[in-house]
């Protein structure tokens, strides 16, 4: 685990702050700042899957690596535990959490019913230059899909999928981010050893887009469920091909993914 962390580690001094600050540890600054950016740190290592599941994590070696002392080590793992992306094993040691069918059926299917509820509130109160940014972005996706830069088609595709939900309440998203979370780890998983066509194959926006533009939450909230709906069966069909994914299915129905909308989805994404 050491050379893993070696690759994280170095000044502490994390990125500006919106403010223009650095984030610091020295004495006399804020702890917290030293928190989150350890926290933040581990957490896209192990999203991006440099750290492995089943690794086992230590404050010792967290405090030792970041330069920080064993206190803010402690708080930021206890933080990723919360978040579910550690778990203690018998032993009161912890571990990078190992990914199992049934949770990313429960992340998939907890995910498509927020995103429904979050896109059926926005859409009555997305004003044009919210349309045209969509719609930009969709241009900038296309580019990078061309260009093979999947970096920039990701970072493209989170900012789409925010404005058409962005008229949710902070609770409801910070959910929505928890489990996109979650979800990145099972992508991470699938994508390690294979190329991005996934995320590029996938391409739901138009039909986001246009029934954003008509005002039509319902249809909106159900092009949003069926998005997601074949990112969670792909993902199934290539991680747990012999599962059955009652629960995405299920919650596909209930967020009216079999609406005219968007018509039924196939049995499995490929």
């Amino acid at each position: 685990m050491g050379r893993k962390y070696e690759m994280l580690a170095g000044d502490v001094q994390g990125p500006p702050t919106p403010d223009g600050g650095a984030v610091a540890t020295t004495e006399g600054r804020p702890a917290y700042t030293a928190v989150q950016n350890v926290h933040s740190q581990l957490r896209e290592a192990i999203i991006r899957g440099d750290l492995r599941p089943g690794e086992a994590v230590t404050s010792v070696e967290v405090a030792e690596r970041f330069g920080v002392s064993r206190t803010p080590a402690r708080e930021a793992l206890r933080m990723l535990q919360e978040e579910g992306f550690l778990r203690g094993d018998r032993g009161h040691r912890l571990r990078i959490v190992e990914w199992s069918a049934e949770e990313l059926e429960s992340v998939f299917a907890q995910r498509i019913l927020l995103s429904v509820l979050s896109t059926r509130l926005t859409i009555p109160t997305l004003k044009e230059q919210d349309l045209a940014r969509m719609e930009a972005l969709m241009s900038r996706m296309a580019d990078a899909r061309e260009a093979g830069e999947h970096e920039a088609w990701r970072v493209a595709d989170i900012e789409f999928h925010q404005i058409h939900m962005q008229g949710a309440s902070e609770t409801l998203l910070s959910d929505i981010r928890r489990l996109y979370e979650r979800a990145s780890m099972f992508r991470a998983i699938w994508l390690r050893s294979r190329d991005h066509s996934l995320s590029y194959s996938l391409n739901d926006h138009p039909l986001i887009l246009e029934r954003c533009r008509a005002g039509d939450a319902d249809g909106g909230g159900a092009a949003a469920a069926l998005h997601l709906t074949r990112v969670a069966l792909s993902l199934m069909t290539e991680l747990a091909p012999d599962r059955e994914p009652a629960a995405i299915r299920q919650a596909f129905r209930v967020a009216g993914g079999m609406s005219e909308a968007v018509g039924p989805i196939n049995k499995r994404a490929r």
